[in-house]
């Protein structure tokens, strides 16, 4: 039993449970620590949503695309890891939007699309003269903290305008959280809008101490080789670590503190503290407790996917200024965001043909991504033609999908979880969930949240096996 109290598992293989156990790793080693780690993947590969492919001689991601640097947490990781010097910084400025069966540029500041000078709405067409008016509304009305969460689309609406949010800010947002505006709450999304404008008083003054966050050329990165460079390198690290092709399937209290993990129905480990990296929808599987399990069966989730097509350079027709496009929900395209590979990556811009990456998918469209892939293609093809003239067929194209890939946090879940992570504390102590969602979307949060995490269940760990810090 000794043996078990000082064994932790790392449940989930992808960024989250990576980065979790790569610093309970280092802690370990740094401290000189009596512990035995393991991380126990479901699947044969890990890497999670980070999913890069090889086609011909270059390599294509297929889940997360890019990192967004202008947040410090997966630099800060990639540099440590002596991966800096691979990094390629993105090109193209940034994405135009698709409305009124056009594409607009917008060349001026902007953070997600929202300008940061107010005049600049004036120089392009996507709002009315009424709804460039009402964009000045965040100028007229006190930044109050919200004592409760509130509908993301109520707080931009109220700040920008209806129409700023249902133009411009939704197409930017809906590529992030492919969620509805109307149900996930701004402060549950850790939406830095919300935390800029009570620090600052408005999103232009915020943006002006943060000039990094703008829109623009080198926001993103990714590696030559694809991101998988980032989570094979933390694989390679682990690897003693490591059992794949193990799935759990439930997580009982033992004794002195201990969980038992069933594997794969035929196998039980005992373990002392326990980080559950897992999608959401998992759990209320691993844990059988019906109060943790009535809120997190609530969550809802959108299904996404993403088609990386190759054609001929002239089948563009209609090419967007910047690196990529994204659409608003009411333009009625399944696309949420096209990306010109070549034009953003500039590995990629002396290729013959042109590829181009499409994401699909948002909260309510989940139809889609349940059709073949031949469906699919089709559906999508008909967008392309719309929204940037390609009529010719593509020379090749591969789909994939990510069901259920993204928790649509609600306004009322936020304090729900909040009372979940300490019913766990107190029924459950020694266990951690840390998932997509929790603390923000993205590589960046993700991240963020593995490195809080790992410290917790370490801290855990040592009070049970009465190890201080000198």
């Amino acid at each position: 039993m000794k043996r078990a109290k000082k064994r932790i598992a790392v449940i989930g293989g992808g960024i989250t449970g990576l980065v979790t156990a790569y610093r309970i790793r280092q802690q370990i080693i740094e401290e000189q620590l009596p512990f035995e780690l393991v991380l126990i993947e479901s699947a044969l590969k890990l890497g999670g949503k980070i999913y890069t492919i090889k086609v011909g001689d270059n390599y294509f991601d297929l889940g997360a695309e890019s990192i967004d640097i202008r947040y410090p947490e997966a630099i800060d990781l990639i540099k440590e890891l002596g991966l800096l010097d691979q990094l390629i910084y993105s090109e193209g400025n940034k994405p135009d939007i698709f409305f009124y069966n056009k594409l607009h540029s917008l060349d001026y500041p902007t953070y997600k699309g929202i300008p940061v000078r107010k005049m600049d709405i004036w120089k392009n067409n996507l709002l009315t003269f009424h709804g460039k008016i009402a964009s000045f509304k965040d100028n007229l009305f006190p930044v109050k903290p919200l004592e409760k969460d509130i509908e993301m689309s109520r707080y931009l609406k109220k700040r920008f305008g209806e129409e700023m949010v249902e133009h411009i800010v939704e197409p930017f947002f809906s590529k992030i959280y492919a969620s509805d505006l109307d149900e996930m709450g701004i402060k549950s999304s850790k939406e830095v809008i919300y935390s800029l404008e009570q620090k600052y008083g408005s999103l232009s003054k915020g943006i002006k101490h943060h000039p990094e966050l703008l829109d623009g050329p080198g926001n993103y990165v990714t590696f030559q080789k694809g991101l998988s460079v980032l989570t094979d390198k933390l694989t390679e690290i682990l690897k003693p670590h490591i059992q794949t092709s193990k799935k759990v399937f439930d997580i009982k209290q033992g004794t002195e503190g201990t969980y038992i993990i069933d594997l794969n129905r035929k196998e039980q480990v005992r373990v002392g503290a326990i980080c559950i990296a897992t999608p959401v929808t998992e759990y209320s599987k691993l844990i059988k407790n019906e109060t943790f399990g009535q809120i997190f069966d609530q969550v809802e989730t959108a299904s996404i996917g993403y088609i990386l097509f190759k054609f001929k350079k002239e089948a563009i027709k209609n090419e967007p200024k910047g690196f990529g496009v994204v659409t608003p929900r009411r333009s009625d395209s399944f696309v949420t965001s096209i990306v010109l590979l070549n034009k953003k990556w500039s590995f990629l811009r002396d290729e013959e043909d042109v590829f181009i990456g499409v994401s699909f998918g948002r909260k309510g469209e989940d139809l889609l991504v349940s059709l073949s892939n031949k469906e699919i293609e089709e559906s999508i093809l008909k967008d392309l033609k719309t929204i940037l003239g390609i009529t010719e067929k593509p020379i090749n194209r591969i789909v994939k999908r990510w069901p259920d890939a993204i928790p649509q946090y609600t306004v009322i879940q936020e304090e729900k979880i909040k009372e979940m992570i300490e019913l766990l504390k107190n029924e459950y102590p020694g266990v951690y969930i840390s998932g997509i969602g929790l603390e923000g979307f993205g590589v960046n949060q993700c991240i963020g949240q593995a490195n809080k995490t790992s410290k917790k269940i370490v801290d855990h760990i040592k009070k049970q096996n009465c190890i201080y810090n000198k």
